[in-house]
């Protein structure tokens, strides 16, 4: 995918670097800043993989089970997310382990532009990420009314609402393994786990999108505004700047 440049959002790059709105950006780090969003995509082996499946909404237990696999997701924020929707998508992106060896050889060189490349590469893998979202938006959009018909029958798809990670709320880290197993993102892409669930490669998601026949249901998030859904909501990163 690295064939191809992709606009950054660089206040994104600096709101990771803790860069507040209005701060003086002095020229020296501007540019470093610009060269850094450059340098992570050419450094970078970004690919993504998703798989969609039929899901089972458990009323009584108020958990979210995939059809046909062992994953189960627990915790009332991802239950609000899912417990309404037909399928789910279960997504997996990766920048690879490449760009992390460059940002270690920065943190002995040059830490400064270590810093800023690690913070480019989280604005970049978010991007992939909607790029992957594109892909299962066009992938749902629409299906064949009657499977006889192939495509000569067609009727409205599903709509999408905002992917959902192990992590966000109160939907455990602890699925990790069996959501990377599940989704083969383990041999596909080469994510593996360290002993508390995190990824490796570092700059790495998995994520659950809801697929919705009602687009009134999916309710999709408004670009922006993804913190104010969060259980976690005093933290330093939310967009904007602001808290609470």
């Amino acid at each position: 995918m690295n064939d191809r440049m992709i606009p950054l959002n660089k206040k994104e790059v600096l709101r990771y670097l803790g860069y507040k709105r209005g701060q003086e950006l002095t020229g020296d780090i501007d540019q470093i800043v610009e060269e850094m969003m450059i340098e992570v995509q050419k450094v970078s082996n970004a690919r993504y993989l998703y798989q969609i499946f039929d899901i089972e909404a458990d009323e009584e237990l108020q958990v979210i089970r995939m059809v046909d696999t062992d994953l189960v997701l627990t915790g009332k924020s991802i239950w609000r997310h899912l417990h309404k929707a037909q399928k789910a998508a279960l997504l997996g992106c990766t920048l690879g382990i490449e760009v992390e060896q460059v940002i270690r050889r920065y943190e002995i060189t040059d830490l400064t532009r270590g810093l800023i490349l690690d913070c480019a590469c989280t604005e970049y893998i978010e991007k992939i990420c909607d790029l992957a979202e594109c892909d299962i938006a066009a992938a749902v959009s629409e299906k064949a009314a009657d499977e006889g018909q192939g495509a000569q029958q067609r009727t409205p798809g599903y709509t999408l609402n905002q992917r959902f990670s192990p992590g966000y709320g109160d939907l455990p880290l602890a699925i990790q393994p069996t959501f990377i197993r599940t989704l083969q993102a383990d041999t596909r892409l080469g994510i593996t786990l360290t002993e508390t669930n995190l990824m490796i490669p570092r700059k790495s998601v998995t994520a659950v999108i809801g697929l919705f026949t009602d687009p009134t249901e999916a309710k999709p998030w408004r670009k922006g505004n993804y913190c104010n859904v969060c259980d976690f909501r005093e933290c330093n990163f939310r967009i904007g700047g602001t808290k609470g």
